[in-house]
C-alpha cells in the first residue's frame, strides 16, 4: 500500500512522463503529492503497534511511529532523488 502511495505522488509531482521528461515537467503545487505521502508513516507503523511483540502499549507506540516516520522519510528521500 505504501509503495502505491509513494508512485503516486511521483505521478502528482512529476506528471506521466516524468520531470525530465516531455510531461508538464514539475508540478509547484504540491498539496497532492504531500496528501499521498501523510498517511505513510501510519500505514507503516500500524503492524508493528498491532502485533503484541511487546506487553507494554506505550512501547509499541513509540516504536511505530518512529519507524514508520524514519521509512516515510526514506521513500520520500527515495521520491526527491527520482524527481531530481
Amino acid at each position: 500500500m505504501s509503495a502505491v502511495l509513494l508512485i503516486s505522488a511521483l505521478w502528482d509531482f512529476c506528471g506521466i512522463n516524468g520531470c525530465t521528461g516531455g510531461g508538464f515537467g514539475i508540478n509547484r503545487d504540491i498539496g497532492g503529492t504531500i496528501g499521498n505521502l501523510l498517511p505513510l508513516p501510519f500505514l507503516i507503523g500500524l503492524p508493528i503497534f498491532l502485533v503484541p511483540w511487546s506487553p507494554n502499549r506505550w512501547a509499541r507506540a513509540v516504536v511505530a511511529l518512529v519507524s514508520g516516520v524514519t521509512f516515510a522519510g526514506l521513500g520520500f528521500g527515495l521520491l526527491v532523488s527520482m524527481a531530481s
